[in-house]
Order: C-alpha cells, then sequence, then structure tokens
C-alpha cells in the first residue's frame, strides 16, 4: 500500500496543472502600461501546435522558430486618452504609421482614433514618373464608434461585435492625369468580430530562445472585415486612377487571428495569423517576450530583485538585491547569446550599481543575475541611446 500511494503521489506530480480560467476586468491591468515591449515574429516555416479552442489546454509555442528582426511595441503617453499604442496600417500595398488612442475602461479596451504621422509614398514603381507621390497627411483619424479590443468582464464564452467608420485624408500628385496635391481620402467600414473561445496556460519563448514559464491565458478569436473606397477631389477615383494606383474600389479583406491574452497585459502574450475562417491553419505569429519567467530560474520572491531605470538611457543599472552574505554576478547578453558585459556586484548594502560600457549599442538585452545559493535571477533590459 505504501509504494502505490508513493507511486500515486509521484504520478499526480507530473499530470499538468489543472487551473481555473482567469477572468479580465479593468482591475487586470496596472494604472499606467506605458513603455516598450519586445516582439518577435516566427518564420514561415514554423511548425504550429494544435490551437483549437480547449478549456484547461496547455499551447506550447516555445517550438516555433523566430525570425532575426525584433520589433517593438511603443505605448506612449496621449493628451486625450490613456495611452497610444504605436502601430503599421495599410491599405493594398502601401503602408503608414500612427498611433493608437487607447483606452482602459470598466467595460473594456476601447480604441477610439488613430494619430496618424505624415508620410510621402513614391509612385515612380507605378507612373514611371519620379515626382508623383501619394501623401499621407498628418491627421487625427476619429472612429465613428470605438473599437472593443477586449470586453470586460471577459472570460470563456464571451462575445462582441464592432462596427465603425474612418476616414484617411490624403493627397496624390500624378503628373499625367494633371494631379498636383490633389485632396482626396479612404473611407474604410471595419467589422470586428471577437469570441474567447478558450482558455489554458501557454509557454512561449523568450528574447534569448529558452522557453518560457507557462501562462493563464485566454484565447480570443477574432474576424475582421474590412472595405475601402476611395475618394479624389469629391468623386470616386477613377478607373485610370484606380488602374495606376493598383486599387480596386471597394475592395474587401478579411483577417483571422487569435490572440492569447494573459493578466496585466494589453499587448497579447501570443498573436497568431490565419489563412481559413475555422482557424485550422496557422502562418505567423508575433510573441510579447516581455516580462516572461524562464523555466529552471528560481524567481526571489521574499526579497524581489528590482532592476531600474528599464530602458536604460545612460551607462548605469541600479539594482535593488537581498542581503545575504553572498557575493552576486552578473552578465549581461545580447539577442545571439554573446556575453557583452561581466563582473561581480558589492551588495553590503542591499544596493549595487552595473556600469556598462559606454561603447554597448542600443538594443534589447539579457540580464544574468546569480549569487552563491545558485539563486538566479533573469531580467530583459532596454538600452536607449
Amino acid at each position: 500500500m505504501k509504494n502505490y500511494l508513493i507511486l500515486l503521489v509521484f504520478t499526480l506530480f507530473l499530470l499538468p496543472k489543472i487551473n481555473a480560467q482567469i477572468t479580465l476586468s479593468q482591475s487586470s491591468y496596472p494604472l499606467s502600461v506605458l513603455g516598450t515591449d519586445t516582439l518577435k515574429k516566427t518564420i514561415a516555416a514554423s511548425t504550429f501546435p494544435s490551437l483549437e479552442p480547449a478549456t484547461n489546454a496547455n499551447w506550447d509555442m516555445s517550438t516555433l522558430i523566430d525570425t532575426t528582426p525584433v520589433y517593438y511595441d511603443y505605448r506612449v503617453g496621449s493628451a486625450t486618452h490613456q495611452y497610444a499604442d504605436s502601430n503599421a496600417y495599410n491599405f493594398s500595398s502601401y503602408s503608414y504609421q500612427g498611433n493608437a488612442e487607447i483606452d482602459i475602461a470598466n467595460i473594456g479596451i476601447l480604441e477610439y482614433a488613430v494619430e496618424i504621422h505624415k508620410k510621402s509614398i513614391s509612385l515612380f514603381t507605378h507612373t514611371g514618373i519620379s515626382t508623383d507621390s501619394l501623401f499621407i497627411l498628418s491627421q487625427n483619424m476619429l472612429y465613428s464608434s470605438p473599437l472593443t479590443k477586449i470586453s470586460f468582464p471577459s472570460t470563456f464564452g464571451t462575445n462582441w461585435y464592432s462596427n465603425y467608420y474612418s476616414t484617411l485624408n490624403i493627397q496624390v500628385s500624378i503628373n499625367s492625369m494633371s494631379y498636383n496635391r490633389a485632396p482626396g481620402y479612404l473611407r474604410r467600414h471595419t467589422i470586428e468580430m471577437d469570441s474567447f473561445t478558450g482558455w489554458g496556460k501557454m509557454k512561449v519563448k523568450d528574447l534569448a530562445g529558452m522557453p518560457s514559464s507557462w501562462f493563464d491565458v485566454l484565447q480570443v478569436q477574432s474576424i475582421t472585415t474590412t472595405i475601402d473606397s476611395f475618394f479624389l477631389n469629391g468623386s470616386p477615383f477613377t478607373v485610370p486612377l484606380l488602374l495606376s494606383l493598383q486599387l480596386t474600389q471597394g475592395a474587401k479583406s478579411t483577417t483571422y487571428k487569435q490572440n492569447y491574452y494573459r493578466l496585466g497585459e494589453v499587448t497579447p502574450l501570443e498573436s497568431v495569423l490565419f489563412t481559413d475562417s475555422t482557424f485550422t491553419h496557422p502562418y505567423s505569429a508575433m510573441t510579447h517576450t516581455q516580462r516572461l519567467v524562464n523555466v529552471g530560474v528560481e524567481d526571489i520572491v521574499e526579497n524581489p530583485v528590482v532592476v531600474y531605470p528599464n530602458p536604460v538611457t545612460g551607462n548605469i543599472i541600479n539594482l535593488q538585491l537581498p542581503i545575504n552574505g553572498t557575493v552576486w554576478t552578473y552578465k549581461v547578453v545580447d539577442i545571439s547569446g554573446k556575453t557583452i558585459h561581466s563582473g561581480s556586484l558589492n551588495n553590503r548594502i542591499g544596493f549595487a550599481q552595473i556600469e556598462l560600457p559606454k561603447d554597448i549599442k542600443q538594443g534589447n538585452y539579457i540580464l544574468k543575475l546569480a549569487n552563491g545559493k545558485n539563486v538566479n535571477y533573469i531580467r530583459e533590459i532596454t538600452i536607449v541611446r
């Protein structure tokens, strides 16, 4: 009987932990979400695990292969809303940048407008004339009604719907058509249907390529359809103009996406694009690599390590460390795994500093700390020049 009980306990230990689903509400988020986070995109040849909707699921995304570039999610201050999220936008093959104006309200995370940065796009490849251009004007593009990114309270089975119009002001210069900064606009109708279709745990790769801990997540499936209409000088684009810019009047586009949200983070832990409405053929994913705890790394819970400032704008990193009579060592590692800087820390009063090399380049790094009791601590840092 004793051996049987030991075997039973051991077997239960090996089984995946059963956890209750999380619920997202306004209180799930910090008062401020401003900052710069890092994202990694998968290569096209990655083999995805099963991402079918399920309850108490385990989605392991740590086997995906990332591309080399690192992407950034900039959340900056806004004069009229809680924060602004920097994003890339597009219509047809034309892209532009903007800051989405967002609030975390009691009814959900709502997006109201996009502050557009002006941009000049050469049309030389379309018209053969170097001076021909499409101009995206600096503007505040308001939505006719807010886009609900997440509806509160959100838990398994929650559904919501967004339906709104937006107007992007442009100018067009095409010599052969006698257009010289002719005023126009893109009128877009957006319909988005969202559903919380599953819950469970997810594991991803961190910036250094190591598997993270398991995070409780909610799975959201989104179907977004856009319909674009183009106007110039108060009238719909002419057929020659549409052909010249390779546009289609009334162009309709639909995207299928799964987002996996964790507590306290407005950016999904994983965002996956699919080719089909049944969400069975994923082809691309973006991983949020910020604030991850690695497997096999013991976090210091009783006396947490504090690293500041982050991002690092100078050459000094300040550390608040537990006073435990041991010597701490550190390594600063780049995203390729190369050690850029290392040394030991004087931790007699619970405070220490790391002086970085003056020639260290801007970018994302991994700070690894260890002491004589084999307690390890890892934190991603961003260096801004």
